[in-house]
């Protein structure tokens, strides 16, 4: 079965929403050193993670340096933490060395750039150098300790959160190279199900397209990206 993360959450109302549609994994930026509509103080992010009920993971969405980290790990004790910015290997081992004991997941987040006109680029968390290949990258980060890898897309203006897909043969790359796989970026309940069968990834996440123009999670798209979600795990099991 796919799990189905949803990040962005700022609000009580939308937890309950998501959960009540059977997500499960919330995502809640906290601190983010990059500016998004979805940030959170870790003080705000302490009370949104005790409305999640039982059985539904809480994942942290951070990035920086290990240090700022780890302290928010540690204040906040998430399920999980995705790390998604411009972190090294080298911050991957250290996070690996202090929340083990915490038993706190990593999820290392590989930022894909594309440009204007939805083409892939090669740029991935590293100023402009191009890095290829993407099955080496995300093995260096499974090899310094994180758990699992995430792919997003990334523009110029927009490090996360850009509702733009990039090119799903990378992730189908990956995909046969690495796991556990979460896939992200420009997911939505009508493609959500190409995605899946193409990537097989073990986890979709998805943020913008199931939001309005105040960023407030709508029942109707959360409910249909479930559906299409699990439509295409029976499809994949009625083929296969």
């Amino acid at each position: 079965m796919t799990r189905i993360k949803v990040c962005g959450m700022c609000h009580e109302e939308d937890i309950a929403l998501c959960v009540e549609e059977g997500v499960n994994v919330l995502g809640f930026v906290i601190e983010h050193p990059m500016p998004t509509p979805w940030g959170l103080t870790r003080e705000r992010a302490a009370k949104l993670m005790r409305s999640v009920p039982p059985f539904v993971s809480r994942v942290a969405v951070v990035g920086g340096d290990a240090n700022t980290i780890i302290k928010i790990c540690e204040d906040l004790r998430p399920h999980a933490v995705q790390v998604h910015g411009e972190e090294s290997e080298e911050v991957i081992a250290e996070l690996k060395a202090s929340l083990t004991d915490m038993g706190i997941t990593i999820i290392k987040g590989i930022r894909i750039h594309i440009n204007a006109a939805g083409a892939t680029g090669v740029t991935v968390e590293s100023n402009g150098v191009p890095l290829q290949p993407w099955e080496g990258i995300a093995k260096g980060f499974l090899d310094a300790g994180a758990d699992a890898i995430l792919l997003d897309s990334m523009t110029n203006d927009l490090p996360a959160g850009t509702g733009k897909p990039f090119d799903w043969q990378i992730a189908q790359r990956v995909s046969a190279a690495v796991s556990p796989l979460i896939l992200a970026g420009g997911l939505t309940p009508e493609n959500v199900g190409s995605a899946i069968a193409k990537v097989r990834p073990f986890a979709v996440d998805v943020i913008s397209s199931l939001e309005d123009k105040r960023h407030r999670k709508v029942r109707e798209r959360v409910r249909a990206f479930v559906r299409a979600v699990r439509e295409a795990d029976t499809a994949s099991v009625v083929c296969c």
